[in-house]
């Protein structure tokens, strides 16, 4: 019934009655010539040029037909061609309208079988059923509409970025020629209007991805992210930031699922890669800060009072609005301490090997020490002959350390108990060592171990920590430091050291008094009498009655809430991450 069919019919015709005029034509033609060959037969006289004439005319008959033929032929391919792709479009909206009946087949059973159902409950029941399939009607219809728009919406920035770039590539093309145009014929141009750019739309600081994308987005964020390379060029904080503007759209899209599953992933993925290159500082001293500034986002984007308090308005609007996540928040904060319990056990494997040489053995202050005390071997150390660790390089260590948690984006609070356990291990096994090597227990290194102390008291000033509770944990040291160099003979100075060395137990106070040791002859031991005095002026004092520190005790640690200023809806994802399949929303 199409126009083009029935003009391709005609044409057909046409063709169809030009040819069986031909043919009749060239019937006739024949007859012609039978009848005038039968004619001259009898005389045997036909000469070439009638032959001639016969066969040239059979061979114009011939091509005539040929070319009729090929015509038609022709003429049928595209009709079969067109008839083919009217039957496919035939099929496809008969299989499309079959569909749709199915779908409204379905749809009737089941509005029936509401119906029914409706039918036998109660009034106040049926009310509430009609209600709850109203509701999911709609919310599906919403969802829906949603889709729709988040679609038109990326086609319209798709379309802005392409009309920028057009625009762009006309301004440049008008440069050109603007270069090329006398400044008469300038003057002459008229005025075009200029093209004034909407603005973009505020985002809402949401992150949108896929579900399929989820192992993608921890892999890419997570597993793979090398805190020495890529890590050091971002935003302090920025895994923890992307990780909750996902969050926050999976509760904006209210799917609890969604919500649940990345939670999961990330928390486990973190373990995967603490556990895959613990004993690398940066690394854990990153997931340590990472961990902190997801927990607190998740703090202070959770809609409570107490944190939405330190919030702009800009900020308390995008707190979360349907899911509670306080019991993934007390997750997060076992997940932090045993991040940092990692970090400190990483640190002390650090150190460890420093402190004994550069706190004890190095002479930091040149000749004091030049004297070994009478009555001993010289005790040979590799470290401190080669001069391998020095107080120097316990400081540079410290100095790393500081900048790489400041690098991280560490919360300062943080950053002063790690300084704290640092101090307190650096400190506990000074100690410790000093009262098992009696070469240690003399008034020159006495002198010696308090010089450095108040190196390490100086990096404290510097780096602004003299209020970390640091320098406290150095006191022991400090004491049998001073204790070292005290007189040690009257009635008075037992007195002065029992009320100086507070901080020491009574063992470790006569163990130092014991392993005194002089320097040269003008010094004297200490005596056995001056001993006892000491212990029976310290008898009442209720103390550990264990000799040596506990160098591996971890000071409990808090995460006090710290809330971001940084807008969330400013936040740019870098290339570098790879996460090009999440979108801003």
């Amino acid at each position: 019934g199409a126009p083009a069919y029935r003009v391709l019919m005609e044409q057909l015709t046409s063709v169809s009655e030009e040819l069986d005029v031909r043919k009749e034509e060239v019937l006739i033609l024949r007859s012609q010539l039978v009848s005038q060959k039968e004619a001259i037969q009898p005389k045997n006289t036909m000469t070439d040029s009638t032959i001639l004439l016969e066969d040239v005319q059979k061979m114009k008959d011939k091509g005539e037909i040929a070319q009729a033929y090929i015509g038609l032929k022709e003429t049928n391919r595209l009709l079969e061609s067109q008839l083919q792709s009217q039957k496919r479009s035939h099929e496809n909206e008969a299989e499309a309208l079959r569909g749709e009946i199915q779908s409204l087949k379905e749809e009737n059973n089941r509005q029936q079988q509401l119906l029914a159902q409706n039918l036998q409950l109660p009034p106040e029941a049926r009310i509430e059923a009609s209600l709850q399939h109203e509701i999911t009607r709609l919310t599906n219809e919403n969802l829906d509409l949603m889709e729709q728009l988040e679609k038109q919406d990326k086609t319209v920035r798709k379309l802005k970025k392409q009309l920028k770039v057009f625009a762009k590539k006309i301004g440049e093309l008008e440069v050109g020629q603007m270069e090329n145009i006398s400044p008469g014929q300038i003057i002459d141009e008229p005025i075009r209007p200029v093209n004034i750019p909407r603005k973009e739309k505020d985002f809402q600081g949401m992150l949108e991805y896929k579900r399929e994308d989820e192992q993608k987005l921890v892999k890419n964020l997570i597993l793979e992210l090398k805190p020495r390379g890529v890590a050091v060029n971002l935003i302090p904080g920025l895994p923890a930031y992307i990780l909750f503007m996902c969050v926050r759209h999976a509760d904006y899209l209210n799917d609890d699922q969604k919500v649940r599953s990345l939670l999961t992933s990330t928390i486990n993925s973190i373990k995967k890669v603490l556990k895959k290159r613990g004993d690398d500082f940066e690394t854990v001293s990153f997931w340590l800060s990472n961990t902190c500034r997801f927990l607190h986002c998740l703090k202070q984007y959770s809609g409570e009072e107490g944190f939405m308090k330190h919030n702009t308005s800009r900020q308390n609007e995008h707190c979360l609005t349907n899911f509670d996540l306080a019991e993934y928040r007390q997750v997060l904060s076992d997940l932090a301490i045993q991040i940092y319990q990692q970090l400190v056990r990483v640190l002390e494997n650090i150190l460890q090997p420093m402190i004994v040489s550069g706190m004890l053995e190095h002479e930091t202050i040149q000749g004091v020490s030049g004297v070994k005390p009478t009555g001993l071997r010289k005790r040979t150390s590799s470290i401190a002959d080669e001069g391998t660790y020095t107080l120097d390089s316990i400081l540079r260590q410290l100095n790393s350390f500081h900048s790489v948690m400041c690098q991280h984006g560490m919360d300062p609070e943080l950053i002063k108990q790690v300084v704290k356990q640092m101090f307190y291990i650096v400190g506990a096994i000074t100690l410790n060592n000093l009262l098992l090597r009696k070469d240690m227990c003399s008034w020159s290194k006495g002198m010696q171990i308090r010089y450095n102390v108040s190196q390490l008291e100086e990096w404290l000033r510097d780096k602004n920590l003299m209020n970390s509770g640091a320098k406290e944990t150095l006191e022991p040291l400090i004491q049998a430091a001073q204790l070292l160099q005290v007189k040690k003979k009257t009635d008075d100075d037992a007195e002065a050291i029992c009320s100086m060395c507070n901080a020491l137990t009574t063992a470790q106070i006569v163990k130092v008094l014991n392993l005194y040791t002089p320097v040269n002859e003008f010094e004297e031991r200490v005596s056995v009498s001056f001993i006892r005095t000491i212990q029976m002026r310290l008898r009442d004092r209720k103390d550990s009655p264990q000799l040596l520190m506990d160098a591996k005790h971890i000071f409990p640690v808090t995460f006090p809430f710290n809330p971001s200023s940084l807008a969330l809806e400013t936040i740019q994802i870098p290339a570098s991450l790879g996460l090009g399949f999440i979108a801003r929303v």
